[in-house]
């Protein structure tokens, strides 16, 4: 369902879903768009209602991304162009080999492939090497925060990868902890803020006080981290 919703002399589109859940959520993408989640059995004047309670910060947070307009533009997979790994801007270099390759050769992406115009064949060679990179490097580093947790009294969590469009990670009740492989383009410390915040779903699963007093022990400058991770679109 979409509302659209009125504030001063504009009107927000909010895409409204319900799922099973507990509690009401409203997120603000980098592509502008607005998605509001509620328990399923939750009337749409309820919706309006809190939707017209936090108009002023949806409002706030639409301009905050507005100003990284336009986004990244969609990847030709071509030489010349520029991906990112770690945070860092890479070029890509297409040479003409028989044998199928990714190498990261100093400030390139060097791709070799039969073919240097199959784009579709270099995109295929590029997201392989970001998926087997994130995982190792996403697995390293939340073995690395992991032990804290467990201290706390968390279970085990298993722990899954996948390349995701809307969201850099999740937690569910199961204990399941899903981390986009697209991370691995994000800062390390992005990273870790994205691990960290997951793992302390482990402890509190909803987004409450204790919540973020964990997190803000855990890492002091968390919103400072969110805030240069939410430049990477995906």
């Amino acid at each position: 369902m979409q509302v659209k919703l009125p504030y001063g002399k504009r009107e927000l589109i909010v895409d409204v879903e319900w799922s099973e859940r507990k509690r009401f959520s409203i997120t603000v993408k980098p592509d502008l768009t607005i998605i509001a989640k509620a328990p399923v059995g939750c009337d749409t004047e309820s919706i309006h209602r809190r939707l017209r309670k936090r108009a002023a910060w949806i409002a706030r947070q639409v301009n905050y991304f507005k100003q990284f307009q336009p986004l990244q533009p969609e990847r030709k997979y071509i030489s010349g162009e520029t991906h990112y790994y770690l945070g860092r801007q890479y070029r890509l270099r297409i040479r003409k080999e028989q044998k199928s390759s990714v190498k990261l050769k100093g400030r390139f992406f060097e791709i070799k492939l039969p073919d240097p115009s199959d784009r579709k064949k270099a995109k295929e060679l590029m997201l392989g090497w970001y998926s087997s990179h994130a995982k190792n490097l996403l697995d390293n580093r939340l073995r690395k925060h992991l032990p804290y947790f467990l201290k706390l009294g968390a279970s085990e969590p298993e722990i899954r990868f996948r390349r995701m469009k809307k969201r850099w990670g999740s937690c569910k009740d199961n204990g399941v902890i899903m981390l986009n492989t697209e991370l691995v383009k994000a800062p390390l410390y992005c990273i870790d803020y994205v691990i960290v915040h997951e793992l302390c779903h482990l402890i509190f699963p909803h987004h409450e006080g204790k919540f973020y007093r964990l997190l803000k022990r855990l890492l002091p400058d968390w919103e400072k981290r969110k805030e240069r991770l939410e430049r990477v679109v995906i």
